[in-house]
């Protein structure tokens, strides 16, 4: 396994633990599933989620992303970015809907382009983010089905 995968991993058990601490039925798929890393359901069964996780173990302000085309956006479907904050010693997630992870990629996609850039997708934490982060961060943590 890559380091890469290890990481990947850490956050997609970080987001489930921390699902399940909350009352939820967190389940991790298999590494090849394309699209989600986490399905999420209520105890009682009536609500769902799918969950994508994109971590690393640094406290980065950019997060790789699928192109736009491939972002899911059902009603159901979610991105959560995980970072490292090695001065607190604890992981920082963000929240944001399918559509809003959507969004977010099409305006970098495009910035790059202007920029006679190659096409490259990922969302931005920080400054990039011009306060929709705080948004992120705050749904994440009271986020519940």
């Amino acid at each position: 396994m890559s380091k890469n995968a290890l990481i990947g991993a850490t956050g997609v058990y970080y987001v489930a633990s921390e699902l399940s601490r909350r009352g939820l039925i967190a389940l991790p798929t298999i590494r090849n599933t394309k699209g989600y890393d986490i399905i999420v359901a209520n105890m009682a069964g009536t609500g769902h989620a799918n969950i994508d996780v994109k971590a690393s173990l640094k406290c980065v302000d950019f997060f790789p992303a699928p192109p736009s085309d491939r972002v899911c956006t059902g009603p159901n479907d979610y991105y959560v970015l995980v970072r490292w904050l090695e001065k607190d010693r604890r992981f920082e997630a963000f929240m944001l809907t399918g559509a809003e992870a959507k969004e977010e990629v099409i305006w970098y996609e495009r910035e790059r382009q202007v920029e006679g850039k190659s096409p490259f997708a990922g969302i931005h934490v920080g400054k990039w983010a011009k306060g929709r982060d705080a948004l992120w961060k705050e749904r994440w943590k009271t986020w519940n089905l």
